[in-house]
């Protein structure tokens, strides 16, 4: 949670005193991927943010930079971000990474972004390698409109909820996920009623085993039931619309096979509204249209 500040503002003149925090791109594994630029920030800050400081330590040795190393992750953000944004008033310059990419995207960086807005902190983007828009374009899936999911919660119900909404979206969606959880993920996908939808497991993206795996849903499941699965994942999946237009399948259901639904749920004993809410988000269709259909049914019942 970022802290509550006041905005501060600045003039001009209050401005030439104040550092500027510098959000930095590091490669994905390749280091040739690093860009001049990059570099060069990396050697003129005050010290730099490092989500993983032993990762960092190797990179800016390779590069042959010998700049200070603050750890940077979850679980100290908080105490990190009074000592950031103190040194950034003071005039020092700092640069944030990740592990590996761009830094803020499901990683740490978005609360020290945040104070830096609310005190009129310059904030520069030095831009470059990102795995998820690496693996949508490499996808072979439509590009033109994607969302991204970041990390699939581990377990539960915020899990079970959020694959349900995948389902039903309609773009192509990317997420990450924990190689020992794959062949879960895909067995709880397959479970959703998406097994001929195509996916694609980007793995070790820019690394030297780096792979696509292009699958059906169903398929997948088949291929990690006798592979171990290693390495860093990410996965793009077929959205609801590209499907439809691909299969001619639009998933549309007839009054008569959505009253057979919610008779099946009313018999389990749950409520017109439980029901309602149940078949819409296996089907797609509208909750309101779903309870009127379901009253008519409980009055028949």
């Amino acid at each position: 949670m970022v802290e509550e500040i006041t905005y501060r503002g600045t003039d001009d003149e209050q401005r030439e005193e104040i550092g500027t925090l510098f959000l930095v791109a590091t490669p994905l594994g390749n280091r040739e991927d690093i860009s001049p630029r990059a570099v060069k920030i990396l050697e003129q800050v005050d010290y730099v943010a490092a989500e993983d400081t032993r990762t960092a330590a190797m990179l800016l040795s390779e590069l042959g930079i010998g700049n200070r190393l603050i750890s940077y992750y979850e679980q100290n953000q908080r105490e990190r971000h009074e000592t950031f944004l103190r040194d950034l008033l003071a005039g020092r310059s700092i640069a944030v990474i990740s592990e590996a990419g761009m830094p803020c995207i499901s990683d740490p960086g978005e609360g020290i972004v945040r104070l830096a807005v609310q005190h009129g902190i310059p904030i520069t983007v030095i831009p470059g390698p990102s795995a998820f828009v690496s693996a949508v374009a490499a996808s072979g899936l439509d590009t033109r409109r994607f969302v991204y999911e970041g990390f699939i919660p581990a377990r539960g119900s915020e899990r079970r909820k959020l694959i349900e909404k995948i389902a039903l979206e309609r773009r192509t969606v990317v997420f990450y996920e924990a190689p020992h959880r794959i062949e879960k993920l895909f067995r709880d996908l397959l479970e959703a009623d998406l097994s001929e939808r195509y996916v694609v497991v980007a793995r070790e993206l820019t690394k030297r085993y780096e792979e696509f795996l292009r699958f059906t849903v169903a398929e997948a499941v088949a291929y990690y039931e006798t592979v171990t699965p290693r390495g860093e994942f990410t996965i793009v999946l077929e959205g609801a619309e590209e499907y439809e237009t691909r299969t001619g399948d639009t998933g549309v259901r007839s009054d008569d096979e959505l009253v057979a639904l919610l008779r099946t749920c009313l018999d389990k004993g749950m409520t017109t509204r439980e029901a309602a809410a149940h078949v819409a988000a296996e089907t797609g269709d509208s909750k309101n249209k779903l309870y009127r259909l379901a009253l008519s049914v409980k009055e028949t019942h």
